[in-house]
């Protein structure tokens, strides 16, 4: 399914989570994907039929039955059967923290023809693919509002981020060799580092198409994103992520590799912040949740999006050093983590520049 829905990215890592895990059991398995809600696209199944050797599409109507007959029978151990609507929450969100996906191939492959038709149509969009790139993706408050129903308005605008936040970042980037390419749909605005070499705004520029979403995230160096659906793709085809503008806890998904930078809680009334153990005590974060407490949510700025950009780029080159001091900054951030977290194995963390730049937050 397209960004605007979140659920490319969710659908491709739960299946690729599934067929890895059933993998370790020598179990062969087929997807059936089954949509729930008239409005979720019928044009995305080129996409899944991209991945037609391990995934049936079946309508609702059929899908229904069949789900319920694989429950009940025996047949049903050599399938994995999932719902679009709910398919990230069987695997906590794609967080993995078995591990399932850490190493290997990736299952999920696109088919040559459509790898070669969408190698093409990117060529033609000027991107060259001797070299590496960067796939973006920021979320505005366009992400849930393309259907006029009441039931896509946005109740999380904390985090959709001003897209000029991020100018600086791809200029790091490109600034270390690595063309970027900006996704997303319907995106509001334009990107205007777009206008400066090794930029692309895919977004906008009328190259985009389903496929060619997926194909991008499978072939890139790495992403870097606001958490939003299509990032999943990143553990689909083993691909580091950095993200930018998480909250804290919900959004830390240490169990991947993926290195984030958050946005702080701020008192309204006082302007202290709060640490990352206060943190903790919170609610399920939400707009309303956030006013009713007399809290903000504090955006990441330029300086920490580009300092972030800058160490993807050396840890791709290979050329990523850290301090002791940011060995120690880490520690301390893993050690503050509730023991649920400290259950599997860590793979990630918070943006070293970061953590220099606000050690109170470990206080």
């Amino acid at each position: 399914m397209p960004l605007n829905v979140s659920r490319v990215g969710h659908l491709g890592v739960d299946a690729e989570y599934a067929l890895s895990d059933i993998e370790r059991n020598a179990t062969r398995c087929r997807i059936i994907a089954v949509p729930l809600r008239v409005d979720l696209p019928v044009s995305n199944r080129a996409l899944l039929l991209a991945w037609k050797d391990c995934m049936w599409w079946v309508p609702g109507w059929l899908g229904e039955p069949l789900l319920w007959f694989f429950r009940l029978s025996k047949v049903g151990r050599r399938f994995v059967y999932q719902h679009p609507k709910n398919i990230a929450g069987r695997f906590n969100w794609g967080t993995d923290p078995y591990g399932v996906t850490a190493g290997g191939e990736p299952h999920l492959q696109l088919t040559n023809e459509i790898r070669k038709e969408c190698k093409n149509r990117l060529q033609d969009m000027g991107l060259d693919m001797t070299r590496p790139f960067v796939c973006l993706h920021v979320r505005d408050d366009q992400y849930h509002r393309v259907h006029s129903s009441a039931a896509w308005n946005e109740p999380h605008g904390w985090r959709n981020l001003a897209l000029s936040t991020f100018e600086s970042g791809a200029r790091a980037l490109t600034s270390r060799g690595l063309q970027v390419v900006r996704l997303g749909v319907h995106a509001r605005e334009s990107f205007a580092a777009a206008d400066e070499v090794d930029v692309f705004d895919y977004a906008r520029n009328g190259h985009r198409t389903d496929a060619l979403d997926a194909y991008l995230v499978s072939e890139c160096a790495f992403m870097i994103s606001t958490s939003s659906g299509i990032d999943s793709l990143t553990q689909t085809f083993r691909k580091p992520l950095y993200n930018a503008g998480v909250i804290a806890p919900s959004q830390l998904y240490i169990h991947r590799r993926i290195f984030s930078i958050v946005q702080r809680f701020q008192l309204v009334d006082t302007g202290r912040y709060l640490s990352l153990a206060e943190s903790f005590d919170l609610p399920k974060v939400s707009d309303k949740t956030l006013m009713s407490l007399g809290l903000r949510a504090v955006p990441n700025s330029a300086q920490e999006v580009a300092e972030l950009a800058l160490e993807a780029a050396d840890r791709f080159h290979g050329a990523w050093c850290p301090t002791d001091e940011d060995i120690q900054l880490q520690s301390r951030f893993i050690s503050l983590l509730p023991s649920e977290f400290r259950r599997f194995p860590i793979r990630g963390g918070i943006g070293s520049a970061f953590l220099r730049r606000h050690p109170e937050w470990l206080a």
